[in-house]
């Protein structure tokens, strides 16, 4: 499978692996410093602690089993709110360090053991914690071990993992290094192939990288992914479509016509006279919602000095996106953060966003009034919400139109009308709509242009295929769009300063 590739670069066999990585850590003392393989462990260790913590699923009264659990720095806090917590690792100086650190507490089983070598019966825990493990495994063995934490998980449990991807993290200088520096998209390829067999599946519930990591070295390459055993979930067009057009290959060809970085209409020119509208000021703090590659939230930390969270649901276009997050300016990267997950299923704290920007996205999700509602909430009191997106006009629809939208593209738009009404039933004042109609032409046409301006060249860099879908796509929509059938709408709201002011 991928082993192949390590043992071309000289990584070895797997019990020279194994021996290698044994060997790696007999010669480190079991304290924090050697655990995270940093000089600034003491600053890190806790807000690091802190931030993985907040990611991990209800654990409280849970069984969960934690892998690589070193001298016991996850442990401890683990062990304060789950009924029981198994505490494994294949170092005996560290887990007996863990153990003299934590023998207070009544609650937790050491065991020396390899991970590779373990075993319990099916259904055991409620929750699999890792932090720092796979990357000192094969890729045989990572699979393998996936495969048998699928079976030792409840029905509907948990599995979170944290590793270092692309490159080391630490600043402690070392002779030998074993470690297995993996793209993100390997683990969940693992992830995905370990379950083949199984009755259900792994679903992923959200990939993002460190900010601890982000802010204080600007570096992005800290990944943790949560994922969860579940029964096989139903592939549904949507979700077909999305993985197609969100795709390495796809979205390149997107970028090729809107702009490096850029996957939709207007690429960066459109977002330069968008984010002018949000009033943004250094130190803040925005969401946005299907960021894709980047581009957005890269433009606005570089020329608006804000921290931008952004989630999308395509793990292949938001690992792109931290590919390039690390080789961006310092003061860039350092004021950006990117997750994999459906904006639907995750939650943040409540007020913690000034600004929420999204930018064709919104057309894909039913429950508008759901998701409306969360944005509500994750604003801080006179918070900006800015949303561009098709939506129905109120004439009548060509059969051509009707089709693309419902059975092409999936999408759930409203009427302009009826997305002011969704936004106020949320709880939104002073919302403002604009039919971007004449700027969607513009961009469009530009699009056009150039797409059959370069045609040799694209044909040649994707295929003949490829071009006529992108060509069809963007002559239909301006089309549609000039003829009245659908609009490009701006929506601008804010959220009250004080939940009490209309009642006064």
């Amino acid at each position: 499978m991928f082993a192949a590739r390590f043992i071309s670069n000289g990584k070895g066999n797997e019990a020279q692996l194994r021996q290698a990585m044994k060997s790696y850590w007999q010669e480190y003392s079991p304290s924090i410093e050697s655990m995270m393989l940093s000089q600034d462990a003491t600053y890190l260790a806790e807000n690091e602690q802190n931030e993985i913590l907040s990611y991990l699923p209800n654990y409280s009264g849970k069984k969960v089993l934690e892998l690589g659990a070193g001298i016991g720095r996850f442990t401890s806090k683990l062990a304060t709110m789950a009924a029981h917590v198994t505490a494994v690792d294949f170092t005996q100086q560290y887990i007996d360090e863990n153990q003299k650190q934590n023998q207070h507490l009544s609650n937790i089983t050491f065991k020396c053991d390899d991970v590779t070598m373990l075993d319990f019966p099916a259904g055991s825990f409620d929750v699999v914690f890792s932090n720092w493990l796979f990357m000192y495994l094969s890729d045989e063995e990572v699979s393998t071990t996936f495969s048998k934490i699928y079976d030792w998980l409840t029905p509907g449990g948990y599995f979170f993992l944290r590793e270092s991807c692309y490159h080391k993290s630490g600043n402690v200088k070392y002779t030998e290094n074993p470690t297995l520096y993996r793209a993100p998209l390997d683990y969940l390829q693992m992830l995905r192939v370990s379950s083949r067999d199984k009755p259900g599946c792994y679903k992923i519930i959200r990939a993002k990288n460190i900010l601890v990591y982000i802010q204080h070295n600007g570096n992005p390459n800290q990944l943790c992914f949560l994922v969860q055993q579940m029964e096989n979930e139903e592939s549904t067009p949507l979700k077909q479509h999305l993985e197609s057009v969100f795709a390495i290959n796809s979205f390149t060809a997107l970028e090729r016509v809107f702009g490096y970085n850029w996957c939709s209409t207007g690429g960066e020119l459109s977002h330069r006279d968008f984010s002018a509208r949000l009033g943004l000021r250094p130190g803040q703090r925005v969401l946005d919602v299907g960021c894709g590659t980047g581009g957005a939230a890269t433009f606005m930390a570089r020329h608006y000095g804000v921290h931008v969270h952004g989630v999308d649901l395509s793990s292949d276009m938001i690992f792109k996106a931290i590919e390039r997050q690390g080789k961006l300016e310092s003061r860039v990267k350092r004021r950006i953060q990117f997750e994999m997950s459906s904006i639907m299923e995750v939650d943040y704290e409540d007020g913690i966003y000034d600004v929420i920007y999204s930018k064709g996205t919104i057309l894909y999700i039913k429950d508008k009034q759901e998701l409306f509602k969360k944005f509500y909430r994750w604003l801080r009191p006179g918070g900006t919400l800015f949303i561009v997106d098709h939506c129905y006009t109120t004439s009548q629809l060509s059969p051509d139109l009707l089709n693309y939208i419902q059975n092409i593209r999936h999408q759930c738009l409203l009427t302009i009308e009826s997305f002011v009404a969704q936004l106020k039933a949320a709880g939104f004042e002073d919302v403002k709509t604009q039919n971007l109609r004449e700027d969607f032409i513009k961009y469009k046409e530009m699009e056009l242009n150039f797409l059959t301006s370069t045609r040799e060249a694209f044909i040649q860099e994707f295929s003949q295929n490829e071009f006529n879908k992108m060509f069809s796509g963007l002559s239909a929509s301006n089309r549609w769009i000039k003829e009245g059938q659908f609009a490009w709408g701006a929506f601008t709201a804010h959220k009250r300063f004080r939940e009490d002011l209309n009642n006064k």
